[in-house]
């Protein structure tokens, strides 16, 4: 049994990373997986294009599990939406280690990284990572050119600009929005329930017990790791989350996934609070009624959820709302994975 399973989900373009047209995107994260000094661990590379993917791992000095999204979990995906927690899912399903430590692609980290997950377990913390945003292989800064072509600025979010303003100041590295805040607090703290996201740990048992990713979120894109993070606290793992300063990952900039533009079904911050609400720690074992999801309907047309009038298809009457509300998930982790 492996201490550590390492979960990558992806869906890029081999050649992603910005103005680096010839480092494939696979490269910086397999590089640094690699020189390790913590050996006991495997990868997950749970791959939206599997099939197609011609990266050679034959010569990775670790074990690497290359998988497909799961069949059971790819519904949004064979429509062309977002299916991020059923990759995780997916990631879930494989995993064989006592440990889990999730990393996004495009990552790059240091010989000691997986080391400082593992020490932080044994100690009895599940320890998030910080991120530093590097552009062209050196580290971004907020300033003119960074406004012009950084991916903050070139992603097509609703008042984007104005949330940038408030966060950086002229000449500050871009990084991490928590970082001055963990700073403040000495350079390491136990990180509130909401913060979850991107480099993150976790036990496998504890994973399994609140069924993995909530894949109502599902369709659409955003939250699904931050709603992770409180239904494990509300499962009992609280106070667990440690952030420091000096456990960081450089995230290297990138070009978006390709995926068809297409009409937002719902608010996930929507279903982030009805879960809160229902004290609903357990996900994907049961279906929504109509009273969860009018609540649904009725916070995804208000702020935060609705910048602007229409935001969400047919003002979450249309079909695609129905297809959603029709077409939840129902599985167990623990029984699928017998199957593996």
């Amino acid at each position: 049994m492996r201490d550590i399973s390492i979960i990558m989900p992806t869906a890029r373009d081999k050649y992603c990373i910005r103005r680096q047209p010839k480092l494939h995107f696979l490269k910086p994260t397999m590089d640094s997986l690699s020189k390790q000094k913590f050996k006991n661990f495997e990868l997950i590379l749970v791959d939206t294009l599997h099939s197609t993917r011609d990266y050679d791992f034959s010569k990775l000095p670790f074990i690497i599990k290359h998988v497909p999204v799961h069949p059971f979990h790819r519904f949004w995906l064979d429509r062309k939406r977002w299916a991020v927690c059923g990759a995780l899912n997916t990631g879930l399903i494989h995993a064989e280690g006592e440990f889990v430590v999730r990393i996004d692609d495009c990552s790059e980290f240091d010989e000691n990284y997986l080391e400082r997950f593992w020490e932080g377990y044994q100690s009895g913390y599940w320890p998030l990572a910080m991120h530093t945003r590097y552009l062209g292989g050196k580290q971004a800064y907020y300033n003119r050119k960074y406004r012009k072509e950084g991916y903050d600025f070139i992603r097509e979010e609703p008042n984007r600009r104005e949330i940038l303003e408030k966060v950086y100041n002229e000449g500050d590295p871009i990084r991490d929005t928590r970082w001055p805040i963990i700073e403040k607090a000495g350079g390491r703290m136990i990180a509130p329930v909401n913060w979850m996201y991107g480099y993150s740990s976790f036990t496998l048992e504890a994973a399994l017990k609140v069924n993995g990713f909530d894949e109502l979120f599902d369709g659409d894109r955003s939250l699904e790791d931050v709603d992770f993070g409180s239904r494990l606290s509300m499962a009992g793992y609280r106070d667990l989350f440690q952030l420091d300063v000096n456990h960081n990952v450089i995230e290297h900039e990138h070009t978006a996934i390709p995926i068809p533009k297409a009409n937002l079904i719902k608010c996930n911050y929507a279903i982030y609070l009805l879960n809160r609400a229902k004290k609903r720690w357990k996900a994907n074992l049961d279906i929504l009624n109509e009273k969860d999801l009018e609540f649904i309907r009725f916070e995804s047309l208000k702020p935060p959820c609705s910048p602007k009038p229409k935001f969400y298809d047919e003002d979450c009457e249309g079909e695609l709302f129905k297809l959603w509300a029709s077409n939840q998930p129902l599985f167990d982790l623990r029984k699928e994975r017998l199957s593996i």
